[in-house]
C-alpha cells in the first residue's frame, strides 16, 4: 500500500529537476536539454517497438527449432531478455514524452500522476534486465572462443543441461543485485511547486545515493568493463582462429597442404579438417553478435570515465543536462542493437532460416 511520506526533495536533486534548474554555465542548457529528451523518446519509442516485434519473432522461431544445444538455448535466452528490456524501454520512452509535453508546455499540460514516476520505474526495471543479455553475450563468446581455440577439448562441455543452467544463474544475479535500489524508492503525494498542487510523485530514500553508487560500482559498472574486455578478446581470438582454420581447410582441398609448411597446430589441422560450413557459420554469427555488443556497451564505459574525471557530471550537479543526455543517447545504442540481432541469425544461421517466418 502506498504511504504519504513527508521528504525533503530539495536535497535530492533528480532528472526530474533538470528543466528547471540553472543551466547558466551548463553546456546543454535546459530548451536544449527538453528538446533532446523528445528526440530520444521518439526515436526510441520506435525503436523498442521494432525490438518488441523481431524479438518476439526470433523467440518464435527459436522454439519451433527446438532447443537442442547450448548455443541455441543462450540465444533463446537472449532474445527473451531483449524483448523484456525492450518492453521496459517501450514503457519509459512513452512515459518520456508525456513528462517531456509537461516540461515543454510549461506545466499548463499537466497530468495527475507525475510521469516521472512511471519514467523511473520502467528506467530501473531495464537497467535490472539490461545485465541479462550482457552477461549472456558473454557468455556465448566464452563458449564459442574455446570452441574454436581449442575445439577437441571443448567441444562437448556446455552442452543444454549446463547451459540452461548458467542462464537460469545470470537471471538470478541481474534481479538479486539490483533489488536494493528498487528498495529506495516508491510512490507518495507530494505538494510538487512546478504545478501548484498535489500529485503522486517520486519518493527516494536518503540512502538511495549511497545504495546506488555501491550497487552500480559492484554491478553495473563492473559487468560493462568485463564483459567488454572478455569479448573483445574472444573475437579477436576467435576471428585469428577462424582465419586460420579457413586457410587450412583452402590448403587441403586444393592439395597444396603441407604440414611442414605451417606453423598451425595438430589440433587446428585435425578441427579443420572436420569442421563444417553449418559450424563456421555458428562461430560468424557469435562473432556479429559480440561485436553489436560491443558497439552498444561502449557509450556506457565511456560515461563511467567522464564521470570519474568530471565529478560535476552528473544528476545533481554543474553538468547535469549534459549527463542526461549521454545516458539517453547510451541507451538508444542499448535499444538499437536489441533490434539488430535477428538480421544476424538469419544471414549465418541456416536452422533459424528454415523455420523463420514472419
Amino acid at each position: 500500500m502506498l504511504t504519504l511520506r513527508v521528504v525533503n526533495l530539495t536535497k535530492m536533486p533528480t532528472l526530474y529537476d533538470a528543466a528547471t534548474s540553472s543551466a547558466v554555465d551548463s553546456p546543454v542548457t535546459n530548451e536544449e536539454f527538453i528538446i533532446s529528451m523528445g528526440m530520444y523518446a521518439s526515436i526510441d519509442l520506435v525503436l523498442s517497438t521494432l525490438g518488441v516485434i523481431t524479438n518476439a519473432i526470433t523467440i518464435r522461431t527459436f522454439l519451433a527449432m527446438g532447443a537442442d544445444d547450448g548455443v541455441t538455448v543462450s540465444m533463446l535466452f537472449l532474445s527473451s531478455s531483449e524483448l523484456l528490456c525492450c518492453l521496459a524501454a517501450l514503457g519509459q520512452k512513452l512515459s518520456m514524452l508525456f513528462w517531456v509535453t509537461e516540461m515543454a508546455t510549461k506545466y499548463t499540460i499537466r497530468f495527475r500522476v507525475n510521469p516521472y514516476v512511471f519514467n523511473v520505474y520502467f528506467g530501473n526495471i531495464r537497467a535490472l534486465l539490461f545485465a541479462v543479455p550482457s552477461l549472456i553475450t558473454t557468455y556465448l563468446a566464452v563458449v564459442k572462443c574455446m570452441c574454436v581455440v581449442k575445439p577437441l577439448s571443448f567441444k562437448n562441455t556446455f552442452s543444454v543441461l549446463v547451459t540452461f543452467r548458467v542462464m537460469k544463474l545470470i537471471c538470478v544475479i541481474a534481479v538479486v543485485t539490483y533489488v536494493p535500489i528498487m528498495a529506495t524508492m516508491g510512490v507518495t503525494d507530494q505538494f510538487d511547486v512546478k504545478i501548484n498542487a498535489s500529485r503522486r510523485s517520486m519518493w527516494f530514500s536518503p540512502y538511495r545515493d549511497l545504495v546506488k553508487s555501491i550497487v552500480w560500482n559492484g554491478r553495473d559498472t563492473f559487468i560493462a568493463i568485463t564483459s567488454e574486455i572478455i569479448i573483445v578478446t574472444c573475437v579477436v581470438l576467435m576471428s585469428r582462429s577462424l582465419i586460420r582454420t579457413v586457410q587450412v581447410r583452402e590448403k587441403m582441398r586444393s592439395g597444396t597442404f603441407s604440414r611442414q609448411r605451417t606453423d598451425a597446430s595438430d589440433e587446428v589441422v585435425r578441427a579443420a579438417s572436420k569442421i563444417s560450413g553449418k559450424e563456421l557459420l555458428v562461430i560468424k554469427q557469435v562473432i556479429f553478435i559480440s561485436a553489436v555488443y560491443i558497439v552498444s556497451n561502449t557509450p556506457k564505459i565511456f560515461i563511467f570515465l567522464a564521470v570519474a574525471f568530471v565529478p560535476e557530471l552528473t544528476q545533481g550537479g554543474l553538468y547535469q543536462n549534459l549527463y542526461d543526455v549521454m545516458v539517453k543517447g547510451k541507451e538508444h545504442f542499448e535499444i538499437y542493437a536489441s533490434v539488430f540481432n535477428i538480421f544476424i541469425y538469419y544471414k549465418y544461421n541456416l536452422k533459424f532460416k528454415e523455420y523463420f517466418k514472419y
